[in-house]
C-alpha cells in the first residue's frame, strides 16, 4: 500500500513537472528565448510558484526569465551572456515598437529601440524589482517614443497577461472587437480630459499605468521615477479629474463602467 501511495505521488510529481515544461517551452518559442534550458527553466519556475512569488504559470516563468535577462543584461553572468541578454533585449522592443508607432520610418525606429537600451544601461543598477524588467524596459521604451506620439496610451505588453487572458483576447473576434473599442473609447476621454487638463498628465498617467495597464505600483514608481507614496497621490487625483470629467461619466453610463475605483 505504501509503495502504490509512493507510485501515485511519482506520478503527480511528474505530471506538475512536465506542466512546467510545457508552459516554459511555449514561452522560450514564442520569444526566442536562450539564456535558460527547458530544464532549468521549469525548475526556476516551479520553484517561483512554492515560494507563492507568482501562483499563475505563465506569469511565474515570466517573471522567472525576467530576472535572468537582468542579470544577464547587468553582466552579472560574464560578457557573452550579456551580449546575449541584449540582443534579447533588443529584438524584444523591436517588436514591441510597432506596438507603440507601426508607420515610425525604418532609421527612426532604430534610433528609438537603441536610445532605449542607452538608457536601460544607464539605469540597470536603480531597477529594484528584477522580475518586472520587461514591463519597465517597455515603458522606457514608450517614454523614447512620446515626443513622436503626444497620445497618453500605454500598451500592454502581451506577454505579461496571463496566458488564459492571452486566449480569450485573441479567441473571439466578436468580443476582442468590443474590447478593442472600449480601449479606443476610454483612451480618447483620457485624452480629452489631458486636453482640458495638461497639467493633469501625470495623474492620468498614473491611474492608466493601474488600472488599463494593469502594472503594480513598484513597477510604476520604476517608471514614474516617483515613489510608491508619491504614485498613490497622483491616482488619487487623476481619478477625481476623471469623475469630474462628463466625458468620462457619459462612457461610464454607456459601457457600465466603475466609477469608484479604489486609489
Amino acid at each position: 500500500m505504501t509503495e502504490g501511495v509512493f507510485d501515485d505521488e511519482g506520478v503527480i510529481e511528474n505530471d506538475a513537472r512536465e506542466r512546467y515544461r510545457q508552459i516554459v517551452t511555449r514561452v522560450m518559442q514564442r520569444f526566442g528565448w536562450q539564456l535558460l534550458s527547458v530544464d532549468e527553466f521549469a525548475r526556476r519556475t516551479e520553484a517561483s510558484v512554492a515560494r507563492g512569488e507568482v501562483t499563475d504559470l505563465w506569469r511565474a516563468a515570466i517573471n522567472v526569465y525576467c530576472q535572468c535577462l537582468y542579470g544577464a543584461c547587468r553582466g552579472d553572468e560574464g560578457r557573452e551572456r550579456q551580449d546575449l541578454g541584449f540582443i534579447e533585449l533588443h529584438r524584444y522592443l523591436y517588436g514591441l515598437s510597432f506596438r507603440e508607432i507601426a508607420d515610425l520610418a525604418p532609421d527612426a525606429r532604430a534610433e528609438a529601440v537603441n536610445e532605449t537600451l542607452l538608457r536601460i544601461w544607464k539605469k540597470l543598477d536603480n531597477y529594484h524589482s528584477p522580475g518586472a524588467f520587461l514591463a519597465v524596459a517597455a515603458l522606457e521604451l514608450r517614454n523614447v517614443l512620446r515626443p513622436l506620439w503626444t497620445r497618453l496610451a500605454v500598451a500592454v505588453p502581451l506577454e505579461l497577461l496571463d496566458e488564459r487572458q492571452v486566449v480569450a483576447e485573441h479567441g473571439d473576434p466578436e468580443q476582442s472587437a468590443l474590447r478593442a473599442d472600449l480601449r479606443q473609447q476610454v483612451r480618447a476621454c483620457f485624452d480629452e480630459v489631458l486636453r482640458q487638463q495638461p497639467r493633469a498628465r501625470h495623474q492620468l498617467e498614473a491611474v492608466w499605468l493601474k488600472f488599463i495597464a494593469d502594472l503594480d505600483d513598484e513597477t510604476i514608481s520604476a517608471y514614474m521615477a516617483r515613489p510608491v507614496a508619491s504614485v498613490h497621490v497622483l491616482r488619487s487625483r487623476g481619478l477625481n479629474q476623471l469623475r469630474a470629467s462628463p466625458v468620462w461619466q457619459q462612457l461610464a453610463h454607456d459601457w457600465g463602467l466603475d466609477l469608484k475605483w479604489a486609489s
